[in-house]
This record gives structure tokens, C-alpha cells and sequence, in this order.
């Protein structure tokens, strides 16, 4: 148990009805006290030291007892664990334990200020740590990719990452658990962030298209007039396309010239066909899937003519082609992918 985690998730899971802060630890972070300030809307309720410690039943409550009627008054005992009974919160209160959980139950009996809150559940235990087989779900995929593409997304409610995505509600909660359990994700709630975001962004690449790419109804079609492709209004004037592989590499790069194309669509696949005069064939130079992000967060992707798709999903359609010419030119998009382009 991480002291300093649990006296951060504690402090968090107070707010807004306490506000509190860590003056200093008594030892290294992983010791299990410290000094404390803590505030009830605006009013300073002044400094607590800290003893953390998983307690289980209210045996575990007797040293908590004696050290309190040892302590220091001007600095009184405050008990912080990660999560209290209705039972032990009931214990506490009865003989007078100050309390903090990680999960917002607290009794807190200073001069001036009165707060109990318990009846609160029990936090979900964290996932341990697997193998990145987490990530082949077609949804986790969803969440990893809306989370590396926009901007400040991790912070955001799980509601809010679910709809970015276009994922279950449920599924986005379990991608963001095995996220933090694989350590591709670190804090808690709106202090969330990506870690180890370019192994995110390797491993995302290689898992796309064996698990998310088929789910988008890629299929291959040529001009029904036996046209040349490469003038199709579909690449040309369609708003709601985006370019992928080689033709999104060409047009950010200039240094690749495309056999074929992939496009990622946000039209009904019918109506696709028939603006653009199309017909499937197996061998056709066109390739169209379903676009799974945002029509409007790909407008902001890059000001490039015409629209493609994020810089993550034409790295992954590049590798995974296996073609030299393509996979040099996925080492250059991948530069601006570390560099944030």
C-alpha cells in the first residue's frame, strides 16, 4: 500500500466537502505518516497527523484509540484508510477517531466543525497488472485511440470518453481499468493522464488491425464506369470521407506515391456508392471503411487538402500492409507522432 496514494485519494474523495493538502511526510512517501491541513468551505480546520493503515475490524481501532489520547492537541490524530465499514465508521465516531477513506466516508470532530459521512461502497479492487491482451478488444481499441487523439480527453467523465469513443459506457470503465492496471494510465478521476503514450501508440498500431479494422466493413470497389480512380469525386470532393494509408500519406508527406486507396467514411455505405458511382470488386483500387471517431474532431486532425484521417490510424494502416514503401514512410509519421504533430 502506497502511503502517498492513499493519502491522495483520500484527500480527493473529501472534496468538495473538505479541501486538504500534505504539509509534509514524517519518512519517504511509502511510510504511513504525515502532516495534513485540512479546510471546510473556507474555513481552516488546521493541521492532523496522519496514520495510514488498512483497517479490518475494530480490533485494528485500539492503537488508534490510545495514540489519540497520547497525542499532541495541537495536531490531532487523523486516521486515513482506504476504505471504512459502515461498521468501523460507527466505532470511530463512537470514541472520537478522525477519519478519511479513499472513497469519501469521513468523521472529522474538531472545535467548530461536525462532519460524518459513511455509508459510501466499498471501492472496486484494482485490476492486477496482465499481459496486453487487454488490448485486443475491438472497444478498449475505441478508448485507447479517442484518448490519444483528443486532447485532454483522459480527464474528462467516463461518459464523456465513452461518447468520444462511440464505446458501451461499461466497456470505456473496463478499458480505462485495464489501462491503469497495464500503467498506460496514472491518477485518478479528472487527474488522469496517459503514460508510456508512445508504447500506447506502438501497441495500438499493431492491435488495430487484428481486432478493430474488420469491424469497420472494409471492403474494395472500382468506378462504375471503369474510370480512373485516382479522379473519383470521392477523394476529391466528399466531406464526409477521410484519406487513410498511402493517399493520407501522400498528401502529408509528399513522398509516397499511392497504388491504391483507403478511405474511412462517415456516409450510410449505400449512399456512398451511389454519389460516387461505385460497385464492388474484390480486386478494386478503393477501399472504404466505417470511420469510428468524431466527424468533427477529424476536422481539426490537420489542415490538409483533402481531409485525412488521424495521424495514429495512417501509421497503422501503413504497417499494417507489410510493404517497404509504406512502412518507411509509417517510421516518418511515427517522428511526428512522438513529437505531437
Amino acid at each position: 500500500m502506497n502511503t502517498g496514494t492513499v493519502i491522495e485519494q483520500a484527500l480527493e474523495a473529501a472534496e468538495p466537502v473538505l479541501q486538504g493538502e500534505v504539509v509534509d511526510f514524517l519518512g519517504p512517501k511509502d511510510r504511513n505518516n504525515a502532516i495534513i491541513k485540512l479546510a471546510r468551505t473556507g474555513q481552516d480546520l488546521g493541521r492532523f497527523t496522519v496514520r495510514v493503515s488498512h483497517i479490518a475490524r475494530t480490533s485494528d481501532l485500539i492503537w488508534y484509540r490510545a495514540e489519540k489520547e497520547r497525542g499532541d492537541n495541537s495536531t490531532p490524530l487523523l486516521l486515513i484508510a482506504p476504505y471504512l465499514s459502515v461498521k468501523l465508521a460507527e466505532e470511530c465516531q463512537r470514541t472520537g477517531i478522525n477519519f478519511l477513506d479513499t472513497v469519501g466516508n469521513a468523521h472529522i470532530d474538531v472545535p467548530g466543525t461536525y462532519l460524518f459521512i459513511t455509508g459510501k461502497p466499498r471501492p472496486k479492487e484494482p485490476r492486477a497488472a496482465t499481459d496486453q491482451s487487454a488490448l485486443r478488444k475491438a472497444s478498449t481499441l475505441r478508448v485507447i485511440f479517442a484518448l490519444l487523439t483528443i486532447e485532454g480527453l483522459a480527464q474528462q467523465p467516463v461518459r464523456t470518453i465513452a461518447e468520444a469513443a462511440g464505446a458501451a459506457l461499461g466497456s470505456t470503465s473496463n478499458a480505462i481499468e485495464d489501462l491503469v492496471a497495464l500503467g498506460f494510465i496514472t491518477g485518478e478521476a479528472r487527474k488522469r493522464r496517459l503514460a508510456n503514450k508512445e508504447a500506447l501508440q506502438v501497441e495500438w498500431a499493431r492491435q488495430y488491425p487484428i481486432s478493430l479494422r474488420g469491424k469497420l466493413k472494409p471492403q474494395r470497389y472500382a468506378c462504375v464506369d471503369g474510370a480512373d480512380w485516382r479522379g473519383s469525386s470521392l477523394l476529391t470532393d466528399e466531406p464526409e470521407v477521410a484519406l487513410g494509408g498511402e493517399m493520407a500519406a501522400a498528401a502529408l508527406t509528399q513522398y509516397i506515391n499511392p497504388a491504391s486507396a483507403c478511405i474511412y467514411s462517415w456516409l450510410d455505405r449505400g449512399q456512398l456508392l451511389r454519389k460516387h458511382r461505385l460497385r464492388p470488386d474484390p480486386g478494386g483500387p478503393i477501399e472504404v471503411l466505417d470511420a469510428f471517431w468524431p466527424r468533427a474532431d477529424q476536422a481539426k486532425a490537420k489542415a490538409v487538402e483533402p481531409a485525412v484521417a488521424p495521424l495514429l490510424l495512417v501509421y497503422a494502416d501503413l504497417m499494417a500492409s507489410n510493404e517497404g514503401r509504406s512502412v518507411e514512410v509509417a517510421g516518418m509519421l511515427m517522428e511526428r507522432l512522438k513529437n505531437g504533430a
